[in-house]
C-alpha cells in the first residue's frame, strides 16, 4: 500500500546554521540540539531507525526500530517527522497484527502530530514552541493529503484493545484539529468510517466512550453531509438511549457530551429535524425532564419525579444537562422554521409544555435553568393558539408550607419575573415568554388589554393586594421614580405594554379608554397623557437613566403606530408636539437616540392624522417640521438612530455578557423591525407632501376604480351563476328529451313493425271476411299512421325548444366575455397606477381549480 505524503518544508540538520538555541529545526527546546554535531548524529539515527523499520526481515527488529523513532520523537519533532511519519502508516498497514508494535507507531504519531503543550508561557523559549507547533501542524496536514491515511486509522478502530483504540481516537482529533474540513472530506469518502466511529458508542470501557463522543462532536460542526450520515446510523436513538441509562439532567459528563452531539446533529438541518421527529424521539424528551434520586419505592427502587420537586437539589453538571435539554427542545421549535407548527403540536401532544411550564415557573429552581425555561416555554407556544392556551390556563400553586401566599395566574408570574426578577436573563427571557403568548393571538392580547386597571395612586409598594398584569405594568411606568435605580423595571414594563397594544386597533382603543386617578386634579386623566407626563418628567426635571426614556418613547410609538384615534388623542395636547420638536431640534445635551425616537414619532403622528384635530393637520405638521427643524436635519436623526449599535444589537432573546453592570439592552427586536419596516415612507411623506398627495389621489382612483371592479365582478358573478343555471336546465332538459325522443323511436318502430306484419297478411289470397274485420283493421291503420305523426311533430317542437335553450347559451357566454373584457380593461388602468392586482392567470387557474373541484 502507498501513501501520498508530500514534501514537507520543514528544514533539516543539513541546512543549520545557527548557533545556541535550538538549531532552527527541532521541537524539542532543548539546548543540546543547537550542537551541530548532535544533530548529524541524531539524524543518522533516525535514518538507521527509518531503514530497519522499512526492510528489517524480523519483527522484532522492526519493532524496535519503532520504539526507538518513539523515544526521539518528543525532543527531535523535526528530525523525526518529515522521513518517519510515512514509514510509521507503513507499519500500521503492514503489521497491524502486532499490537506492540500497532501501539508504539501510533504513539509515536501522536507525539508527532500533536500541538506541544505548554502549560506557563516562557518568553525564552517562544520561538522553540512555536516551531515545533508549525511542525506538527505540517506533519498533520501532509497526511491527511492523502484520505488512504484516514481511512487507515478508521480501519484500525476495528481493534478492540484499550490502548490501540485510545491512541488511533486521539489521533483522529489531531488531525480534524488541524486540518478540519480536509479531515471531513477524508472521512467522507472512507466506505464505513462513519460507521466505525459510531460503533465506539457500544464500547462498554467510559474513557473510549468519552474520547469518541468528543470526536463525533468536532467532527459535527458545520458539515451538514456528515451530520446526515451520522443522524442515518440511528444516532438519535443511540444517543438519548445513553443519555437515559446515565440518569438524564442527574448524569456526568458523558451526558452533556451526548446532549452537545445530538444538538450538533439538529442545528440548521431540516433533514435531521425532520428525522428526530419521524423517529418519534421527541416523544422521550419528557423521560428527560425526570429526576431519579430523590425518591424511592417500597423495594428501594428509584422513583422518578419531576425537576420542581422540593428534594431536588442542583449541583454544576445538573444545571448544564438541564439546560441542553431544554436547548434541545428550542432548537426544534425554532421561530420562522418550517417544521416548528409540527413540531409545536407533537410537544404538547407529548406532555411536554407543562414539565417545562412548572420549570419556568418554580421559584426553587436554579435561575439559570429557569431562564432557558422561560425561553422553551416562549419558543414552543410561540404563534400556536392551542400552546398558547396551555399557558393562559395555568395556575401557579403556592408551597404547601407557605400559608400566606395565593394562587396567582401564570401569566401574571411572567409579569412579575420580567419587572423584579433576580437577574437580567431571567427577567429578559419572562418577558420574551410574555411576547410569545402575544404572538398572533388578539384574543389574548384583548385579554391583557381588559386588565389595564390601574390601582390607586395611594397604594404602597409595599402592599400584599394581588394586582393585574395590567395594573401591575402600569404602575411600575407610572412610577418609575421610586425604583429608578432599577430602570429595567420600568423598560420591561414599557416593552409589555407595547405587545398588549402592537398591531391591534382594539386593544389600542381600550388603553386609549384608561382613566387615571390624579391628586392633583378632579377629573381622571388619559393613561396615554400620563405616560407622556412621565415621559416630560424622567426628560427635563429627573435627568432619568436613558433605559427608561427609551422605553416610554418604544411604547408611545407602538401605540400611536396606525391608530388616528391614539394620534388625536395625544395632539390634544400640544405641548406633546412641542416637547418632541424640542428634542429633535436640540443641538447639545439630548441623546441622539431619544433625538430619533422623537423625530420617528413626529413622523407617526403626520402619517396617521386624519385631520380631525384642527390645531394639528397633517399640512400644519409638515410646515412644522421643515420651518422648526429642516427635513435634512429630521431624516439625519432617524438614521443616526437606526446606524446605532444599540439599535442594531436589538434581538429576540437578550442576554447579559457582564453581570456586574447593566447591559447595554435599549431595544425590543419588534419595536426595531418596526421602525425598519415603516420608517422609510413615512420620511419621504413628512419630506415631500406631493408624495402624500399624489398617493392620495391615486388610493380614491383606486378606491373607485376598485368599486367599479367590485361591481362588475358582482354583475359576472350574476351572470355566471345564471348560466350555470341555465347549463343545468338545458343538461336536465336536454336528457328528458332524449328519453323522450328514445320511447318516441322506440314506439314508433313498434307501430311499424306491427304495420309490417299485417301487411302480409293482406296480401294472402282472399277469404271471405265480414264486414265488422274488414273495417276494424282499417280503423287500426288509421289510428297508428296519425299516433306516428303525432310523435313526429312532437319530437320536431322538442328539438326546435333544445336549439332555443343553446342559443340563449350561447347569448350569456358572449355578454360573460364582454364583461371580462371590460374587466382586464380597468385591471390594466389598476396597474398603471401602481396598485398591486392578481393577475388574470392566477384568476384563470382559480377557476379552473373551482370548475375541478365542482365536477
Amino acid at each position: 500500500m502507498s501513501f501520498l505524503f508530500g514534501a514537507l518544508s520543514l528544514g533539516n540538520g543539513h541546512n543549520s546554521s545557527g548557533t545556541g538555541g535550538s538549531g532552527g529545526i527541532l521541537g524539542g527546546g532543548s539546548g543540546a540540539e543547537g550542537d551541530k554535531s548532535k544533530n548529524k548524529e541524531v539524524e543518522r539515527t533516525v535514518a538507521a531507525l527509518v531503514e530497519r523499520a522499512t526492510h528489517a526481515t524480523l519483527l522484532e527488529d522492526r519493532r524496535a526500530a519503532v520504539l526507538g523513532l518513539k523515544g526521539l520523537a518528543r525532543d527531535f519533532r523535526g528530525l523525526v517527522g518529515a522521513r518517519a511519519v510515512p514509514v510509521l502508516l507503513h507499519v500500521l498497514t503492514d503489521d497491524r497484527l502486532d499490537v506492540e508494535i500497532t501501539k508504539a507507531a501510533l504513539d509515536a504519531l501522536n507525539t508527532l502530530l500533536t500541538p506541544a503543550q505548554t502549560p506557563t508561557p516562557d518568553p525564552n523559549n517562544a520561538s522553540t514552541s512555536n516551531t515545533a507547533n508549525n511542525i506538527s501542524a505540517s506533519l498533520a496536514i501532509a497526511v491527511c493529503r492523502d484520505p488512504r491515511n484516514v481511512a487507515l486509522l478508521l480501519d484500525i478502530l476495528e481493534d478492540f484493545e484499550f490502548y490501540i483504540r485510545f491512541n488511533a481516537i486521539q489521533l483522529l482529533a489531531t488531525l480534524l484539529d488541524a486540518t478540519g474540513p480536509a479531515f471531513q472530506d477524508a472521512v467522507l469518502t472512507a466506505p464505513t468510517g462513519i460507521a466505525r466511529l459510531m460503533d465506539l458508542l457500544d464500547d462498554p470501557r467510559e474513557i473510549i466512550r468519552n474520547e469518541a463522543l468528543l470526536l463525533l462532536i468536532s467532527l459535527t460542526s458545520n458539515n451538514a453531509e456528515i451530520q446526515k450520515i451520522i443522524a442515518f446510523e440511528n444516532a438519535f436513538e443511540r444517543l438519548l438511549g445513553i443519555v437515559l441509562a446515565e440518569g438524564a439532567s442527574e448524569g456526568d459528563i458523558i451526558v452533556q457530551d451526548c446532549l452537545t452531539l445530538t444538538l450538533n446533529l439538529l442545528r440548521y438541518n431540516i433533514s435531521n429535524q425532520n428525522l428526530f421527529r419521524e423517529s418519534s424521539c421527541i416523544r422521550q424528551i419528557p423521560s428527560l425532564l425526570l429526576s431519579h434520586s430523590v425518591l424511592q419505592d417500597n423495594k428501594g427502587e428509584p422513583m422518578p419525579v419531576p425537576l420542581t420537586h422540593e428534594g431536588n437539589t442542583w449541583n454544576p453538571q445538573k444545571i448544564i444537562n438541564a439546560q441542553l435539554i431544554l436547548e434541545l427542545i428550542r432548537i426544534l421549535v425554532v421561530p420562522n422554521n418550517p417544521n416548528t407548527a409540527k413540531n409545536q403540536i407533537i410537544m404538547n401532544n407529548a406532555g411536554i409544555l407543562l414539565p417545562i411550564i412548572d420549570l419556568a415557573l418554580c421559584p426553587k429552581v436554579h435561575s439559570k435553568v429557569r431562564t432557558q425555561a422561560f425561553n422553551a416555554v416562549g419558543d414552543v407556544i410561540r404563534g400556536s393558539p392551542a400552546n398558547q392556551e396551555v399557558l393562559g390556563k395555568y395556575v401557579v400553586m403556592p408551597s404547601k408550607k407557605d400559608t400566606t401566599q395565593i394562587p396567582i395566574s401564570a401569566i401574571l408570574c411572567l409579569v412579575q419575573t420580567a419587572l423584579i426578577g433576580d437577574h437580567f436573563d431571567l427577567r429578559a427571557a419572562g418577558a420574551y415568554c410574555f411576547q410569545s403568548f402575544v404572538y398572533n393571538n388578539q384574543e389574548n392580547q384583548l385579554a391583557l388589554a381588559a386588565t389595564l386597571t390601574p390601582p390607586p395612586f395611594d397604594m404602597n409598594e409595599e402592599d400584599d393586594q394581588p394586582q393585574s398584569p395590567g395594573s401591575l405594568i402600569i404602575s411600575s411606568i407610572l412610577n418609575w421614580q421610586k425604583t429608578r435605580t432599577d430602570p429595567y423595571r420600568t423598560w420591561f414594563a414599557t416593552i409589555l405594554l407595547s405587545h398588549i397594544v402592537a398591531e391591534n386597533p382594539r386593544c389600542q382603543e381600550m388603553a386609549l379608554s384608561v382613566k387615571i386617578d390624579d391628586s392633583d386634579s378632579d377629573e381622571p386623566i388619559s393613561l396615554l397623557h400620563k405616560v407622556v407626563y412621565a415621559l416630560l418628567v424622567a426628560t427635563t426635571r429627573e435627568n432619568a437613566d436613558i433605559r427608561i426614556v427609551l422605553g416610554i418613547l418604544s411604547l408611545i410609538a407602538t401605540w400611536l403606530f396606525a391608530s388616528s384615534h391614539a394620534v388625536k388623542e395625544f395632539l390634544s395636547e400640544g405641548s406633546n408636539l412641542q416637547f418632541l420638536i424640542e428634542q429633535v431640534n436640540a443641538s447639545s445635551g439630548v441623546d441622539p437616540l431619544v433625538q430619533g425616537m422623537a423625530a420617528f414619532i413626529i413622523s407617526i403622528c403626520h402619517e396617521y392624522n386624519d385631520n380631525t384635530e384642527a390645531s394639528f393637520t397633517q399640512a400644519s405638521l409638515q410646515a412644522l417640521i421643515v420651518s422648526r427643524i429642516g427635513g435634512g436635519v429630521f431624516v439625519s436623526r432617524i438614521d443616526r438612530l437606526k446606524d446605532s449599535k444599540y439599535f442594531q444589537k436589538a434581538a429576540l432573546n437578550f442576554t447579559s455578557e457582564n453581570s456586574e453592570n447593566l447591559p447595554d439592552v435599549y431595544f425590543d427586536i419588534a419595536f426595531v423591525e418596526l421602525l425598519k419596516s415603516s420608517c422609510e415612507p413615512m420620511i419621504r411623506s413628512v419630506i415631500n407632501p406631493k408624495i402624500r398627495e399624489n398617493a392620495a389621489k391615486k388610493s380614491a382612483e383606486y378606491a373607485e376604480l376598485q368599486s367599479l371592479v367590485d361591481s362588475y365582478k358582482l354583475q359576472v358573478a350574476q351572470q355566471e351563476y345564471e348560466i350555470s343555471e341555465c347549463k343545468n336546465i338545458l343538461a336536465q332538459t336536454e336528457m328528458y328529451h332524449r328519453d323522450e325522443v328514445s320511447k318516441l323511436q322506440a314506439e314508433i318502430e313498434s307501430l311499424k313493425a306491427k304495420l309490417n306484419k299485417q301487411t302480409p297478411t293482406d296480401q294472402l289470397p282472399p277469404r271471405p271476411r265480414s264486414p265488422n274485420t274488414s273495417s276494424t283493421s282499417s280503423a287500426d291503420a288509421s289510428s297508428s299512421f296519425a299516433k306516428i305523426n303525432s310523435l313526429q311533430v312532437d319530437l320536431q317542437l322538442k328539438t326546435q325548444a333544445y336549439d332555443l335553450l343553446a342559443q340563449e347559451q350561447d347569448d350569456l357566454l358572449v355578454c360573460l366575455a364582454e364583461s371580462d373584457i371590460t374587466i382586464r380593461g380597468l385591471k390594466d388602468r389598476l396597474r398603471a397606477l401602481g396598485q398591486v392586482v392578481e393577475s388574470d392567470d392566477d384568476e384563470e387557474d382559480e377557476e379552473d381549480d373551482n370548475g375541478d373541484g365542482e365536477e
